[in-house]
């Protein structure tokens, strides 16, 4: 019984060890970390209230969807940005979609302290225009598990 006993242990301390690792992960192509520094210059943008930045990244015709389901377009974006967001906002854990050498979808997730929803999954369509990447597209989709989260 006692050589069941640690045998099960040894097997647990094995096998929570390897879910402990981090995989190794993939180098990133070099199209991915464009588009993930075109994403992060561009909530750096926001950030520091640079909308004549924010104006020059995002397409004419852009188009967002918002977390409670409605649409806004560029304007709506550029205005915001004169406000800015909360200095201690966090994205991380970006992911590149390419769909073409001229487009891709980065998504990634945003903490927003002080806001409603505070967790996000970002989508942020990027599409390179007149040689320039600009923001074509956005939804932002509120993480379920806090949407009714409270500071």
């Amino acid at each position: 019984m006692r050589g069941i006993l640690l045998l099960l242990s040894s097997a647990l301390v094995s096998s929570t060890l390897a879910l402990s690792q981090t995989p190794s992960s993939k180098p990133v192509s070099a199209f991915d970390q464009q588009l993930i520094d075109q994403q992060k210059q561009f909530l750096q943008a926001i950030q520091a209230k640079d909308a004549t930045a924010v104006d020059r990244a995002i397409a004419d015709d852009f188009q967002g969807i918002a977390t409670n389901g409605d649409f806004y377009d560029k304007t709506e974006v550029v205005e915001s940005a004169q406000t800015g967001m909360p200095k201690d906002t966090r994205a991380y854990d970006f992911h590149v979609v390419k769909l073409n050498e001229d487009s891709a979808v980065v998504a990634y997730n945003l903490i927003v302290p002080g806001e409603h929803p505070r967790y996000r999954h970002m989508s942020d369509t990027w599409a390179r225009i007149d040689g320039r990447w600009k923001l074509k597209f956005r939804q932002i989709t509120p993480n379920l598990w806090s949407a009714n989260d409270l500071d």
